[in-house]
């Protein structure tokens, strides 16, 4: 296995990127909503990231809430990968995030409620008071990973008729995954 050079991020027109429909990652609305607002905070801060042709490997979400924020442009990482490795770094990228210690985010929970930003704390990670609670006073939840979501089942003809059903309600702002039986 060779090493990839990683070059340096550039600026690229968001209607230049392009997408293969076929990303298994997706966000609520809610979860949507908290990232357009870190983008409003923080700015582009994290790379898209595509193969040499603006395919993304990496980012659609992020693509997205730019998109609604009225954005032009945004910081991609072009990486000179065939469509295997940019669909083997998706699945890395997207799954890949390591454990959390509950005892150093409660620790850190504390620090940022101290200094004023419990609101955006709860907003940005979606913690109800009941979570944020057992947080502070170190009583591990029992399923902090639990997120309560509500799904609708629409039963298509054939597997054409599924791919327009889903690119029309992802275009209409609809989170949805496809799913064969």
């Amino acid at each position: 296995m060779s090493e990839i050079p990683v070059p340096m991020s550039e600026r690229v027109k968001l209607c230049e990127l392009q997408f293969d429909k076929c990303n298994p990652n997706v966000m609520s609305k809610d979860q949507l909503e908290r990232l357009k607002t870190s983008i409003k905070k923080w700015g582009d801060i994290v790379p898209i990231i595509t193969n040499k042709n603006l395919l993304v490997a990496d980012g659609q979400q992020r693509f997205t809430a730019m998109k609604e924020l009225g954005m032009i442009e945004c910081s991609v990482i072009r990486l000179p990968v065939e469509d295997v490795d940019r669909r083997l770094l998706r699945q890395v990228l997207n799954k890949l995030r390591g454990e959390h210690s509950f005892e150093l985010d409660a620790d850190e929970f504390q620090r940022i409620i101290d200094a004023g930003r419990e609101k955006d704390l709860k907003f940005m990670l979606d913690l109800s008071d009941e979570k944020l609670e057992r947080y502070i006073n170190e009583q591990e939840p029992e399923s902090m990973d639990y997120v309560q979501s509500f799904e609708v089942i629409i039963k298509c003809d054939d597997e054409a008729q599924q791919e327009v059903i889903y690119t029309k309600l992802r275009t209409e702002g609809y989170n949805c995954r496809v799913s064969t039986l």
